[in-house]
């Protein structure tokens, strides 16, 4: 790993001393020399990782997720090869357990694509799919054009990793501030705050009509993965996407009783909140829950049919896999799931 207080210093002066959060996040995650999922991230739900997921801890979301496949798989109809899609693919068990509830005769139809952009787990996943036939992407655009437009897409976990731009409430101005991060070589890194750009408003971002919010409540809103969503509507023609993250319906259910928002980090299983997001810069997960009320909203721009926003014990329940672990109070119902449709 890069010298990080050389890394810093070289960064910050590039960019005049201060960055917003959410490039701060990007830079955090995903740069090319010191970001925790392109250099330090070395396993998903392992006694070595930082954070475990659904797919890590049972293979009900695997066998769940294939019954919603088999289900679209027939509203598709025809007898050709069906393109399945994963991005972001973790350590690899979630496709595992896909392909293998699907059985041989379904599997035969499906050509299965993972979107990955971390090296190391890409190499997990190879691992674990050496059975399976498997195309790996870097990004979504050239699954697509591999898939012809037309496919199953899926993901689970992958919205609360995008970089997210971090506001706070300043009820005396009675306006919403963006949180930029300084850096200065002698005293580190700090919190500065700056006024939000005008393009973002309540009917794009619905966090921000937060109702009776207190002084410094801060709020997490998803630029980055609205832009990717509109990339992706420019080549995905027909199909159906579903969507899996903890979150809640709306802003309301995210930030019921949050007033520091939902940002935090995971280091070895463990949860830091406040400052500790800014420590172990590369070597810590950055993640915020997701309003998914935003995910609706921009797939009805788009003309995508809103098949359904259910909780993971919900999406268990229908796809015949209830009993288990995952579909309890807790980890049931802090997970969504959305179901979007685009038809031809």
């Amino acid at each position: 790993m890069p010298d990080l207080r050389r890394f810093l210093d070289e960064t910050f002066a590039r960019c005049g001393g201060e960055m917003s959060f959410e490039d701060f996040m990007a830079m955090a995650l995903y740069d090319p020399e010191i970001g925790y999922y392109t250099t330090g991230i070395s396993d998903v739900g392992g006694r070595r990782s930082d954070f475990a997921t659904s797919a890590s801890l049972s293979d009900a979301l695997g066998k769940a997720i294939a019954g919603w496949v088999r289900m679209e798989m027939k509203l598709l109809g025809g007898k050709g090869p069906v393109h399945l899609i994963e991005v972001g693919g973790g350590s690899g068990a979630l496709a595992a357990m896909v392909m293998k509830s699907l059985g041989w005769w379904q599997r035969r139809r499906v050509r299965y694509h993972l979107v990955e952009i971390s090296p190391r787990l890409q190499e997990k996943q190879r691992e674990a799919l050496a059975d399976y036939h498997v195309t790996w992407h870097r990004d979504i655009t050239s699954a697509l054009i591999d898939a012809e437009g037309k496919a199953l897409i899926f993901s689970n976990e992958l919205v609360d990793a995008f970089p997210a731009k971090w506001l706070r409430w300043n009820a005396g101005a009675g306006i919403w501030e963006e949180i930029f991060v300084s850096y200065d070589p002698a005293t580190g890194l700090k919190e500065v705050f700056r006024p939000c750009p005008p393009d973002l408003n309540p009917e794009t971002y619905s966090a921000i009509a937060l109702p009776n919010r207190p002084d410094g409540q801060r709020i997490e809103i998803l630029p980055a993965f609205r832009r990717w969503i509109n990339h992706l509507s420019l080549h995905w023609t027909n199909g159906a996407m579903l969507t899996i993250d903890y979150g809640s319906p709306d802003a309301s259910g995210v930030y019921h009783r949050r007033p520091a928002g939902t940002m935090r980090a995971y280091f070895r299983h463990e949860r830091i909140e406040g400052g500790g997001v800014y420590s172990r810069i590369g070597r810590q997960d950055l993640t915020a829950d997701v309003n998914f009320a935003d995910l609706v909203s921009w797939g009805k721009e788009r003309g995508w049919e809103t098949v359904g926003l259910v909780t993971q014990a919900e999406f268990f329940q229908r796809f015949g896999v209830g009993m288990d672990p995952l579909a309890g109070k807790d980890v049931g119902e802090a997970f969504q799931v959305l179901m979007q449709r685009k038809l031809e």
